[in-house]
């Protein structure tokens, strides 16, 4: 539920408001002879939703310019919350499975770099990158599969994680190493 709240900060601060605006929109107005504390926190939270509906409303000037400049990132980063990423069956959490992607396509860029290869078609200069390539994928597949091991057996990950992190770092700048070399 909280994530879901997190990736809808929008709609769910537009939710509190109108909650928080009925809720203050239901208080029985104060009598003269009434407690003051309640008198007071009756004028303070009406003049919360009163200035809060001002700013909502567009009668500040130059509001219709800042929300619009607000909004410009906002709906940059809304397609965002559409996409959602896929575990995959039998991951053991989500770290598992990023790090699981991040092989296959290491794996995938060294069997083509292969065909290259024989193919011709990779500069000889580039061999030393694929070299440099595979060894970094057998590093990080290593480190990848102790992860795994300390997770399925209840033992502390964080260290396994942190080196798993760095060892997929690395893998990543060998990808972009043979591809620059290509």
């Amino acid at each position: 539920m909280f994530q879901f709240l997190m990736q809808h900060q929008f709609w769910t601060a537009v939710v509190l408001y109108w909650i928080y605006s009925a809720a203050v929109s239901s208080m029985p107005d104060p009598a003269a002879n009434m407690n003051p504390g309640y008198i007071w926190l009756y004028r303070f939270l009406h003049t919360i939703a009163g200035n809060l509906s001002i700013a909502f409303s567009g009668k500040i000037p130059g509001l219709k310019t800042l929300v619009l400049l607000l909004a410009i990132p906002l709906l940059l980063v809304t397609p965002a919350c559409a996409m959602h990423y896929s575990v995959h069956p039998g991951a053991l959490n989500p770290a598992d499975s990023a790090a699981y992607d991040t092989l296959l396509i290491a794996e995938s860029t060294i069997d083509q770099a292969r065909l290259d290869l024989n193919s011709g078609e990779l500069p000889a200069g580039a061999k030393p990158a694929l070299d440099a390539l595979v060894e970094s994928y057998n590093i990080a597949r290593d480190s990848w599969l102790t992860y795994r091991g300390a997770i399925s057996s209840n033992a502390p990950a964080d260290l396994y994680l942190s080196q798993l992190n760095q060892n997929l770092t690395d893998l990543a700048g060998a990808i972009r190493t043979l591809e620059e070399a290509k």
